[in-house]
């Protein structure tokens, strides 16, 4: 009768500690449920894209901003060039007149019309002019500028490939203060026909010929570097 009680009393000794150990078990598990979830894989994937895309905004306004400089600083060359072109007019009138030069007063005078055609957008008629300047035979100091204006003309008409023409012809000069305008034309061109391929390799090579023009942002913006 002693034997069966002292299994009794280890039988119930089992139960109690077996009930401990599954409940202490049973609060771990609570526990660990209702620890908070942390981020998922996926909504950190979408906070990356959403900082790419911001970052993607910002460089396109940077873009924006830097093809409006470039407008206003053509704008103002060719602004430049024709208030140049009418002091050389003036200076020409108080020369001596036993050296006087019909021919180049002529030119210059032609020049600037075409010049003031393109500054009105008036791009097919700036093209017709200077091209009859350089087939009539303008002077030396202005056929390569003629060559480059043909080319901003036809960049103004979208025709990209006579622009991209024309611009090529300003290198066929030894001397033209127009070549790092014409490279970086060049490569306006492609980036406007789609063709970035082609457009970064015009930039990189025009920031290698001319990094001190003051172009390169526009060249280093696109080309990436």
């Amino acid at each position: 009768m002693k034997k069966l009680l002292e299994t009794g009393v280890v039988f119930i000794v089992i139960v109690l500690v077996t009930a401990f150990y599954f409940g202490c078990a049973s609060s771990e598990e609570t526990q660990q449920e209702i620890q908070p979830p942390t981020p998922s894989e996926l909504d950190i994937a979408k906070q990356k894209i959403d900082a790419l895309n911001n970052e993607n905004s910002e460089l396109k306004k940077k873009i924006a901003n830097l093809e409006q400089n470039t407008r206003n600083l053509r704008a103002k060359a060719a602004e430049l060039e024709t208030r140049l072109n009418e002091e050389r007019e003036k200076a020409k009138f108080v020369s001596p007149p036993s050296q006087p030069k019909p021919t180049i007063k002529d030119d210059d005078a032609e020049y600037q019309d075409a010049l003031t055609l393109f500054n009105q957008n008036k791009y097919k008629e700036s093209a017709a002019k200077f091209l009859e300047l350089i087939n009539r035979g303008i002077k030396k100091e202005l056929e390569d500028n003629c060559y480059y204006w043909l080319g901003e003309s036809y960049f103004g008409m979208k025709d990209y490939t006579t622009a991209i023409g024309y611009f090529e012809k300003v290198f066929t000069y030894k001397i033209s203060e127009k070549k790092d305008e014409a490279a970086i034309m060049i490569a306006n061109c492609y980036w406007d026909m789609g063709k970035k391929k082609e457009a970064v390799k015009e930039y990189k090579n025009f920031l290698e010929k001319f990094p001190a023009s003051p172009y390169t942002k526009r060249a280093k913006a696109r080309s990436g570097e």
